[in-house]
């Protein structure tokens, strides 16, 4: 494995700069004592040697034999590299240097002279040296961009984990609130219906409707109860009964279900807030425009979809708020198992609502 080389023409440029000061500062001396005695040819075709024994050592050479760490490879492999380097360096001062000579010979000499072999062996151990520093730097900084990565999403963990938290102490916190005595609350309405049965049957079945709704509300303040789905679609009709009666059964509303809800559940009050946010805002009494509210049941999921028109009246502060709520819910409860959409018209508002069955 090597590193990859992800260059960009800045980067370029920079690495130019700097070897371009570095073959001035070797020949700083030179260049201020004999300028006339530098062969620039020479110059150039010994750093380009060198830049390649740099670049190879750290991207190819080193990057290797550390996935291998075996030591005596790696040696043997750095022994190779400067023998190749002598050799190279051999046959660019015997055929570039030497005018154009081109005598086996020279070569020969050349690699068996001793101050050929020590300058050149310490020039490639020099640039050996420094691929393996460039290599570490490198390395390094893609360590720490790693350890960075890890920590900003172990960051992230754990801010979604204290969102979740921070949703379920608030969800517990509003069901607690719910619980103030709510036996004396259900007595007192059993208590009312009990009175009122005798003088009035459609009004005393009204206000056990009106119990079992919220009842179920109560419940539903725990974002971790499951309810059942036919008991969602119960409270629906019993919340759609009540508000007939109170507007004298002038409503306009088409409720169909298809397929059978038994032995399904779903995320208690999820429905019955599409369903009330209808009532709130929407126009229920234009007979050509109803309140139409379909829910669809399948074995492996259910579909809702409530269209309605928009009444032009304006209604207290609060809209959207149960939406986003129930929004977040979803998210909770169903993470990637679900589909809702909200479209609206000038005078027309849809929502349609898709969960998976667990």
């Amino acid at each position: 494995m090597v590193l990859k080389i992800k260059w960009k023409s800045g980067d370029i440029l920079k690495h130019l700069l700097v070897w371009v000061t570095y073959i001035f500062y070797e020949l700083s001396i030179i260049l201020v004592l004999f300028p006339s005695s530098i062969k620039w040819n020479e110059v150039i075709w010994g750093f380009l040697l060198n830049a390649i024994l740099f670049y190879s050592t750290s991207y190819l050479i080193l990057p290797r034999l550390y996935i291998r760490k075996q030591l005596y490879v790696i040696m043997f492999e750095l022994c190779f590299t400067i023998c190749l380097y002598l050799l190279a360096s051999a046959v660019i001062s015997t055929y570039i240097f030497s005018g154009g000579g081109r005598s086996y010979h020279l070569l020969l000499s050349l690699l068996v002279q001793k101050e050929f072999l020590a300058q050149h062996i310490w020039r490639a151990t020099w640039f050996i040296g420094l691929g393996a520093g460039f290599w570490l730097a490198l390395k390094s900084i893609s360590a720490e961009k790693k350890l960075r990565l890890l920590e900003k999403e172990k960051f992230l963990q754990q801010l979604h984990e204290a969102e979740l938290q921070q949703e379920i102490v608030i969800s517990q916190l509003a069901f607690f609130k719910s619980q103030i005595n709510p036996h004396f609350l259900f007595n007192t309405i059993n208590f009312f219906y009990a009175s009122i049965y005798p003088l009035s049957k459609p009004l005393a079945k009204s206000i056990l409707m009106l119990s079992n709704i919220m009842r179920y509300a109560m419940n539903s303040d725990n974002k971790s109860v499951w309810a059942d789905l036919i008991t969602e679609i119960e409270v629906i009709e019993d919340f759609i009964k009540l508000n007939q009666l109170r507007f004298d059964s002038k409503l306009q509303i088409n409720f169909i279900i298809n397929g059978q809800p038994e032995h399904q559940k779903i995320i208690s009050f999820l429905m019955m807030t599409l369903v009330e946010n209808a009532f709130k805002y929407g126009d229920l009494e234009d007979a050509k425009n109803p309140l139409s509210i379909v829910i669809d049941i399948f074995e492996d999921k259910v579909n809702m979809q409530i269209q309605n028109k928009i009444s032009n009246h304006k209604v207290e502060n609060g809209h959207g708020i149960g939406i986003k709520n129930l929004e977040n819910r979803l998210k909770l409860a169903y993470q990637d198992n679900y589909f809702f959409l909200i479209t609206k018209s000038e005078s027309v508002y849809k929502c349609d609502l898709m969960l998976n069955f667990y």
